[in-house]
């Protein structure tokens, strides 16, 4: 009775406590058990409502506490050590794509190192060539040569002094060689030039050599870090390979439904309409202005003059715009790989149609890079395309590159400007790509290096990508 009591008088006082109501201290000390329970309960509650605990009973012993709060600091302990291994990953990670990126501006730095030896090779051994051939045509007027100055050097003119008798025809022998020996200096000295020329030709030869050598060593020592590099990265994402394979398999089942290039790029950007939401458009933003062709137009003699320009990854990484616009762009934006265009945008194909992109002639094995930053929309092979990657850049712009041997991403994956996404193959594994006509791009360079079109899309339309593309000034005619 007195225990019903008590708590009586302590509930009254509590609640009267709740109202403002001023309580004696003794109230304090006189809570029963399962009122301090349950203050206790509420306190555990405040603190655990940051962290996922498991469920508190609904009756808890004094004695626990001190448990419960051990078990508290330790699953808080866990949370940092998680928290600081989750920071570390992701540092890890972009300090991977870092390597990555640095690796393959290397590698490609040294492709073109090993394309331009080769090049000067090639031009000192052909000059070695005619050299030698201009040489062979005049054996015998050398061979005359070399008779008349040693019979000179033996058979010196007499002197007029030495016999007055034989003067008139010491005369007629002065004047004959006053004439011809000058002749005899000149066709020696340059004999003598030629044969210094060709003597520096194959000197240089065997320098260009050395450094061709050294180029293709640091180029095989580049290209092994970066496949350590590439198998490293492909671990990390073995952990997000359910998200990829479901991604893949929604593009594979796109392509086999789409008809050309422009309905897959539609039914991937509806795809992604539907999961992500649409971005706003900045009202600041003027619609961007359509780009000046760069060349003549397509059908005049202008376009079909064979003026090839070169394509080299910049020594730097050129400074882009801090929008980060596809946009803002133009000029700015890397080249996926070194090589020469053969091909340009709006120029007729050997099947009567106009080509929707650029086709540059690369060396074997060239490395190939994001041109710039974008999501993965595309990966594999589509059509007569063969292998097909599709990078989304925004602001509804696509990059297309087809023709590689092998793709190094996968669907979903996010890659930055410069970042490796494929390698071309040993030989011209480009020659079967086609367009959406099924006409050849690439039928008319038969014997070159790989080919890798290059095609850029605004909302699915092609358009030239030369004025975005960072291109030397270098030119090659054929």
């Amino acid at each position: 009775m007195s225990h019903r009591h008590c708590s009586t008088s302590c509930i009254y006082r509590r609640r009267r406590s709740l109202a403002g109501c001023r309580s004696s201290p003794l109230s304090s000390t006189m809570r029963s058990v399962p009122e301090r329970r349950h203050i206790v309960s509420l306190a555990l509650a405040g603190l655990l409502s940051a962290a996922p605990m498991p469920a508190l009973p609904e009756s808890m012993e004094p004695g626990d506490l001190e448990s419960l709060q051990r078990e508290i600091d330790t699953t808080r302990e866990r949370q940092l050590e998680l928290e600081e291994q989750a920071a570390a990953a992701r540092a890890d990670a972009e300090a991977l794509r870092r390597r990555l990126i640095d690796t393959a501006a290397r590698v490609q730095s040294f492709e073109a190192d090993v394309s331009d030896s080769e090049t000067r090779l090639a031009g000192l051994q052909g000059a070695e060539a005619v050299l030698n051939a201009q040489l062979e045509q005049r054996r015998g007027e050398m061979a005359d040569l070399l008779a008349a100055l040693s019979r000179l050097d033996r058979h010196p003119p007499p002197a007029l002094a030495a016999r007055p008798d034989d003067a008139l025809a010491s005369l007629r022998s002065a004047l004959l060689l006053g004439a011809v020996v000058p002749e005899l200096q000149a066709d020696a000295r340059e004999l003598r030039d030629r044969l210094e020329q060709l003597a520096a030709l194959r000197q240089s030869i065997l320098d260009e050599r050395v450094t061709l050598e050294e180029s293709q060593t640091s180029l095989e020592a580049e290209r092994r870090e970066l496949q350590a590099l590439l198998d490293r990265q492909l671990e990390r994402q073995t952990r997000l390979t359910r998200e990829a394979e479901s991604e893949q398999a929604r593009a594979d089942g796109l392509s086999r439904q789409a008809t050309d290039l422009s309905d897959l790029i539609s039914r991937l950007e509806a795809g992604a309409a539907n999961r992500l939401p649409a971005a706003r458009p900045d009202p600041a933003m003027p619609p961007a202005a359509q780009p000046k062709p760069a060349g003549p137009p397509p059908g005049t003699k202008e376009a079909e003059t064979r003026d090839y320009a070169m394509l080299r990854p910049p020594a730097a990484a050129p400074a882009m715009p801090s929008s980060r616009r596809f946009s803002d762009a133009k000029g700015l934006i890397r080249p996926p790989a070194a090589g020469v265009i053969f091909r340009t945008y709006g120029s007729k194909n050997p099947g009567g149609g106009t080509t929707k992109g650029i086709t540059i002639s690369t060396r074997p094995d060239a490395q190939i890079v994001a041109p710039f930053d974008g999501r993965i929309a595309y990966a594999g092979p589509f059509r007569q395309y063969g292998q097909l990657l599709i990078i989304s850049v925004g602001e509804g712009y696509h990059i297309l590159l087809a023709g590689m041997n092998r793709i190094d991403c996968v669907v979903g994956q996010s890659v930055l400007a410069g970042e490796p996404v494929g390698m071309m193959g040993a030989a011209p594994a480009g020659r079967g790509t086609t367009s959406d006509r099924n006409t050849s791009e690439h039928a008319d360079m038969a014997g070159a290096g790989p080919a890798l079109y290059i095609e850029f899309r605004k909302e699915g339309n092609p358009v030239d990508p030369r004025p975005w593309l960072l291109m030397s000034d270098e030119k090659v005619r054929g």
